[in-house]
C-alpha cells in the first residue's frame, strides 16, 4: 500500500505498521543532549517528537560513540528526558534477530547529527503523523 510520495516516508509507515514498532537508533550529543548551545532548539524538538513516538510503538536504542564507562550516565539522561530505552548500542532481546552483529545495531531509522539529522526529523515526524491516522 502507498501511504506517501516520498519512497523514505512510504517505508517507514509500511515497515512501522506492519510489525506494530519501529526501531529508532539515536545519537546523543547534539541530536537529544545539547553539546553546542545554538542546537539547543533542535535537539528538543527531537526529544518531543521521540516522545510522541513513543505512544505509537518504538524501540529506542541509543547509537553513540561515548565511551563504556559513560553509557550507564548516557541512559539515565535519555531516561531522564522521558524516553524509555531500550539498548544501548545494542539490539533490545526483543528484537530476537540476528541484527546488530560486527558493530551496527539494525533501525528503521537513525538519528544523528552528523548524518542528516533535519532530513530524517521531517521523514519520522511526516511517518509518525500517518501512521496516528492509519490506525484511528
Amino acid at each position: 500500500m502507498r501511504h506517501h510520495a516520498n519512497f523514505f516516508i512510504n517505508r517507514l509507515v509500511t515497515e512501522w505498521l506492519k510489525n506494530g514498532k519501529l526501531i529508532i537508533a539515536c545519537d546523543l550529543d547534539d541530536t537529544i543532549i545539547p553539546y553546542n548551545e545554538e542546537i539547543k532548539d533542535h535537539c528538543k524538538k527531537v526529544v518531543d517528537l521521540i516522545l510522541e513516538c513513543q505512544n505509537e510503538g518504538i524501540i529506542f536504542i541509543i547509537n553513540t560513540a561515548r565511551s563504556k564507562r559513560q553509557l550507564e550516565n548516557a541512559k539515565k539522561q535519555v531516561e531522564d528526558l522521558g524516553i524509555q530505552v531500550h539498548g544501548v548500542n545494542q539490539m533490545h532481546e526483543e528484537w530476537g534477530r540476528e541484527y546488530g552483529i560486527n558493530g551496527k545495531v539494525y533501525a528503521n531509522i537513525f538519528l544523528d547529527d552528523r548524518g542528516g539529522l533535519m532530513e530524517n526529523y521531517q521523514i519520522l515526524e511526516t511517518a509518525y503523523h500517518i501512521v496516528r491516522q492509519e490506525r484511528k
